[in-house]
């Protein structure tokens, strides 16, 4: 990790150069620096940030290399998201680019702000989420939310929560037969673009408005599931009251009456691939404060099964759920 972070604000340095600014690797500071092979660092000249931030990445994910055509065309199609200042693509699949630093309130900042606050601000996102999903992509996206990747998500959730965190490896095998038809019904229905990962770290508040960030690993799938990962965001835990005005301001921003079965069923799905992630994180990378998360995520687990309707195909699925938690 030292070595990439050494090599990577070399190339973030020599880009700021490029650029007209002059500073050194030592004038970098380190915001992120993720097992993902990505490193994001804010420019302060003398010490002063100047509203640059720079971002290196590996080959180490196949969607680090999307970052930079995904942020000019959301810009271009008019989604909040930073401006790209400036990309250079590296030997070996590894590139450094410059853009808006858009400063450290995220939209989890905001979890115990007065609540006229929080909503004023996860309105302004809901209409970024909004105008993302309306965008017509001209530039490659990640594998789409087909009936493979959602069974993904239900075996890394069968995988890392049941099996590491709840030690019930013989539970996965009924886990794994109920939630097959809903990974079915899901993969086939229509796809328009989302983030993948609309949470509140993602989300940057900047001059009254929020952007989002981290979008290169956006896709085709369906609206509802950004939606789910946004109000019901165990982070942020809101609750459901506040979770259903969010639900009816997206309704009228989108003109579009809200699928309750799909929405639901999409809650799920993002929801057991967020207790997967907190459990693999938590255990595997010794990062405890993604295990502090599992009690959240259950509840909104628990949540998102108790809406599920007897009519939907996610039915069984849920009910089982609600026996587990």
């Amino acid at each position: 990790m030292a070595d990439r972070q050494t090599t990577g604000a070399a190339h973030i340095a020599a880009l700021c150069c490029e650029h007209g600014l002059h500073v050194t690797p030592q004038e970098l500071v380190l915001i992120v620096a993720g097992a993902s092979g990505r490193l994001v660092m804010r420019v302060c000249p003398a010490g002063v940030p100047c509203g640059i931030i720079g971002i290196y990445w590996t080959p180490e994910r196949a969607d680090n290399q999307s970052f930079v055509e995904a942020a000019s065309g959301l810009r271009q199609c008019g989604v909040p998201v930073p401006r790209l200042l400036r990309y250079r693509a590296l030997p070996g699949g590894c590139g450094v680019c410059l853009v808006q630093d858009l400063g450290n309130c995220d939209l989890l900042s905001l979890k115990n702000a007065a609540a006229p606050l929080r909503l004023a601000a996860y309105r302004s996102a809901l209409q970024g989420m909004h105008a993302l999903h309306s965008v017509s992509v001209s530039w490659p996206l990640q594998p789409p939310f087909d009936a493979d990747l959602y069974r993904w998500e239900q075996s890394y959730f069968a995988e890392h929560f049941l099996g590491h965190h709840l030690g019930g490896g013989t539970a996965s095998t009924a886990y794994l037969t109920l939630a097959a038809p809903v990974a079915e019904w899901l993969g086939a229905l229509p796809r328009v673009p989302v983030h993948r990962d609309f949470q509140s770290q993602n989300i940057m508040l900047y001059a009254d408005k929020a952007y989002l960030i981290d979008f290169q690993g956006m896709r085709m799938g369906r609206a509802e599931y950004d939606l789910a990962s946004l109000v019901l965001d165990p982070y942020m835990a809101l609750p459901e009251h506040e979770v259903q005005a969010l639900l009816a301001h997206y309704t009228a921003i989108s003109a579009m009456p809200l699928d309750a079965d799909v929405f639901a069923a999409c809650a799920l799905q993002r929801l057991m691939q967020a207790l997967g992630a907190f459990a693999n994180i938590g255990y595997n990378q010794k990062r405890d404060w993604y295990l502090n998360m599992i009690e959240p995520g259950v509840r909104a687990l628990r949540y998102a099964a108790a809406s599920v309707r007897a009519e939907s195909p996610a039915y069984s699925l849920a009910q089982w759920l609600l026996n587990l938690a």
